[in-house]
């Protein structure tokens, strides 16, 4: 097995900014990444983390020249894109970027920074966890969660009932991130669950059981399962609209075209 001494330099176009300066990270801290992609279950399930732990605070923010000109806002309190909570009960770092980042040259710099971070002597984290989505088509009755991983952490990984992806890509700023993580003493892998184009909190929730089996969190998931359920039923009567649209139109124009040979 390689030994993994490197540690990563910072990016030149991002940084990690720590307002609570109060808050004392415990070592070997994992670190959970929410990014806005397909499905949106990275923001889903950090916010839901988020909301639910009761000693978790914010503790900064993440800052990019590539960050696209959004800003986000709850309750008319305006807020960073990317953010980052820490609950020291269960020694979580919880990092959510709410907005895409507009050029893809942006996904180096930035794994760069975060590695950097988690590596330095004021956190020294343990592992870096990120989540995507697997694009399906038509409804989607079963939300199984998949992992890639470093070669150690199969073995870990397979006593969650976790389903191992034998081959693929993953994308975008999870990816960089991981790939800086292969050159590190942090230990880096990727939950996925099959979703819609648009959000899917039965595929958060579903990770996020799983997370809750690993690190012994008490999450509850019935409101994304009931957001789900919900969802799905819109998209059933969408579909059956559209049906019904189609089946109209196709009637009415086999009828002109009859009407019309005839006179």
């Amino acid at each position: 097995m390689v030994v993994k001494e490197y540690v990563c330099e910072a990016g030149k176009k991002s940084k990690v900014v720590i307002e609570d300066f109060s808050v004392e990270i415990k070592n070997d801290a994992t670190i959970l990444l929410g990014f806005a992609g397909i499905g949106l279950i990275g923001p889903i399930i950090a916010n839901t983390i988020i909301d639910q732990i009761p000693d978790v605070i914010e503790i900064g923010f993440v800052t990019s020249e590539y960050l696209p000109p959004i800003s986000v806002f709850y309750d008319g309190i305006l807020k960073h894109p990317f953010r980052l909570y820490y609950s020291q009960s269960n020694n979580l770092i919880i990092g959510i970027c709410e907005v895409p980042f507009e050029i893809s040259s942006a996904y180096n710099d930035l794994s760069k920074t975060i590695n950097n971070w988690a590596l330095n002597e004021d956190v020294m984290a343990k592992d870096i966890i990120i989540f995507q989505g697997i694009p399906q088509k038509g409804m989607i009755d079963e939300f199984p969660v998949y992992y890639a991983a470093e070669e150690e952490l199969v073995d870990f990984l397979e006593k969650y009932n976790l389903k191992r992806f034998e081959k693929g890509i993953i994308t975008g700023p999870e990816a960089t991130i991981l790939n800086e993580t292969l050159t590190n003493r942090l230990k880096g892998y990727a939950l996925f669950a099959p979703v819609y184009q648009i959000p899917t909190p039965e595929a958060a929730a579903s990770i996020i059981n799983i997370l809750n089996n690993i690190y012994s969190l008490e999450i509850d998931t019935s409101t994304l399962l009931e957001e789900g359920k919900e969802i799905k039923e819109k998209m059933l009567e969408l579909a059956e609209k559209a049906q019904q649209y189609q089946r109209k139109q196709l009637s009415e124009s086999s009828t002109g075209d009859y009407t019309q040979y005839y006179q």
